[in-house]
């Protein structure tokens, strides 16, 4: 096997960069075929990716962010393996591996080394998705933490706390009407579609979601006045909400989200608009490479 590795160089406030001579040092140590792509504008990972067909025998690693995550999975042909680097700010998906908390060098190494498993995705119209799908209040929080995590060198998880409170004087509820097997509406905060159990740096609105059950787990957070909103918002963070009576959950393969009007929607870190959109799952549709220690099977 052929080992591909995709490199966004911006990732991480410039993370990514420093596994070049890791990954160096291993195929020195252990020959093996290899190449590092550093990718130069936003897309490239996917059209870099595309050209890569099962008959090739490669793995083809995503080195950065869950955005640069996605644009793998976007250009990704059937039966091609790819495998997470976790150097960008978030890499939420990643923490759906369960590995010891092991240093980047490990954890690089590691994934060379490791097994592969077959892991679900998601479908929003026609664009693939590993971890989420938001829409409302916590999109609107993605853009902004966008732009202050473009301008400040912290943690991603404090710049997702520092964009909600700008970000709360400005909310937008939406009446939503939610279809699954049967049809549901509310006005809503924010609603998650998870194929993974975090975001936002670490942020859990799915405490028991899982990647390999072929089932999207859906948290929808009515509108709470802002008094409720500030008690709720810590418990969100921790997995801690599933009780509170303005969280409601839902799981399901297929659903359609239809909105009163345009809302910003968040899909693995990007964020675009619409009124009316089709969510699905592929079940276990994609092959990851992941560590042996990993909890995936």
């Amino acid at each position: 096997m052929k080992h591909i590795f995709i490199v966004n160089p911006v990732s991480g406030h410039g993370k990514s960069k420093q596994i070049i001579p890791w990954i160096h040092e291993y195929f020195l140590e252990n020959p093996g075929q290899y190449e590092v792509i550093m990718t130069e504008n936003h897309g490239h990972a996917t059209k870099l990716t595309q050209q890569y067909t099962k008959v090739d025998d490669v793995c083809v690693y995503a080195c950065g962010g869950d955005g640069t995550v996605n644009e793998v999975l976007n250009g990704l042909q059937d039966g091609v393996t790819m495998a997470l680097i976790p150097t960008g700010t978030g890499n939420d998906f990643t923490r759906m591996f369960e590995y010891p908390k092991w240093k980047l060098k490990q954890i690089l190494y590691k994934t060379i080394d490791g097994k592969e498993v077959m892991v679900d995705y998601g479908m929003i119209d026609d664009r693939r998705f590993m971890n989420c799908a938001t829409m409302g209040f916590d999109a609107d929080i993605n853009l902004k933490a966008e732009k202050l995590g473009k301008k400040l060198p912290i943690p991603s998880k404090l710049v997702y706390i520092v964009s909600i409170f700008p970000t709360l004087k400005e909310r937008k509820p939406m009446n939503l009407t939610l279809t699954i097997d049967e049809t549901y509406t509310f006005t809503s905060l924010l609603t998650a579609v998870m194929n993974g159990r975090f975001y936002g740096g670490g942020f859990l609105p799915t405490p028991k979601a899982t990647c390999q059950d072929g089932l999207f787990d859906i948290c929808v957070v009515k509108n709470p006045p802002l008094r409720t909103i500030l008690h709720l918002l810590p418990k969100y963070m921790k997995g801690t909400h599933t009780k509170h009576p303005m969280a409601v959950f839902f799981k399901g393969s297929k659903l359609r989200i239809q909105a009163e009007r345009v809302m910003n929607v968040q899909i693995d870190g990007e964020v675009s608009q619409s009124s009316d959109i089709h969510l699905e799952i592929i079940h276990k549709g994609v092959k990851v490479r992941v560590p042996k220690e990993s909890v995936l099977q």
